[in-house]
Order: C-alpha cells, then sequence, then structure tokens
C-alpha cells in the first residue's frame, strides 16, 4: 500500500497532471528533524496531491502527514511520544502579489524555477507541528504538582526571616 515517495518533483508537472503521491519516509532521512527528537527510527505517512488552483491555475498541493514524534519532555527530561497527524493546502505563486486572491489557511510559496524537494515539505510541516516546549501531559507525569506545594510551605515557615537581624540593627 505504502512506497517511498520521490524526493524531488516538478510541481508545475504533477498540478498539470493531477498526480498523486501517497508513501513512507523513514524519520531518520529528514536531518533538521532528526536533531529534534530523541530517536527516529519511525516512519512517515505522506500523502500528497498535486491539482491546478481553480482561480489562478497555479499549481496547488495538499499535503497530508501521519507520524509519532519521540521527543524529550522539558519537564521530566524523559522521552515520550507525539502523535502528529497534519494537513497543509499550499499554492506556488509566480508572484508574491497574488497572495491577496487566497483563501484563508492556504499557505503560498514562491514558485521555483525547477524542481522541490517533497522531503522539505514533509520536513517542514513536520517542524512546525512540534510544540515549542514539548511535554507530557499532566495526567501522564509520576508526580502531581500539589504533593510538593504543602512541605515547602512549612519549610518557609519554620525558618527565620534572615532580614530579621538587620531590623533590629536599624533600630
Amino acid at each position: 500500500m505504502f512506497e517511498k515517495i520521490p524526493e524531488l518533483i516538478d510541481p508545475v508537472h504533477c498540478a498539470e497532471h493531477n498526480r498523486r503521491f501517497r508513501g513512507r519516509v523513514k524519520q531518520s532521512d529528514l536531518k533538521r528533524l532528526r536533531k529534534q527528537l530523541v530517536s527516529a527510527e519511525e516512519w512517515v505517512e505522506v500523502d500528497l496531491v498535486f491539482r491546478r488552483h481553480p482561480k489562478l491555475k497555479t499549481p496547488l498541493f495538499e499535503l497530508s502527514v501521519k507520524t509519532p514524534l519521540c521527543l524529550e519532555c522539558q519537564r521530566t527530561l524523559a522521552p515520550f511520544v507525539y502523535p502528529v497527524d497534519s494537513t497543509v493546502t499550499g499554492v506556488y505563486l509566480s508572484s508574491l502579489a497574488l497572495s491577496d486572491d487566497l483563501d484563508d489557511g492556504v499557505e503560498f510559496y514562491e514558485l521555483p524555477e525547477g524542481n522541490i524537494s517533497t522531503y522539505e515539505l514533509v520536513e517542514d510541516e513536520l517542524l512546525l507541528a512540534i510544540p515549542m516546549i514539548p511535554r507530557k501531559d499532566e495526567e501522564f507525569l509520576t508526580w502531581q504538582a500539589g504533593e510538593l506545594a504543602p512541605s515547602s510551605v512549612e519549610d518557609a515557615v519554620e525558618k527565620p526571616n534572615p532580614f530579621a537581624k538587620l531590623q533590629q540593627l536599624r533600630t
């Protein structure tokens, strides 16, 4: 069912022929993504469809990616799985002035002279899906935030104020 997608394609040719690419890419093949992951052993399921934009007649694509990302939790520094299931719609434009005619939610890109890298498209979408501060949901943490609060409050009450002696010297 899934096979490897081509690394380089011509978006104009693909849009003229309504091409669709379904396949898988190994996470380890995506160099920038690999640097963000604890483990890059999973596959990314990719569905990439090209056609012409109905109004502008320029290449339009719909990219869907689905994969589990193994990230490092910034609370616990332990690895955790972050599922990604993302879809983006984009249009290649010869002039960025045409971007005013696009619907909301449609990304626009400058039309390249030659081929584009499908791997870079996939990698860009996955990098944008990574949260700014990756962390596990609180329900999966082994400790609860409320457990530490009472002991720290008690410690604060038992310790004398370090500025009390300075106050006595002042008077």
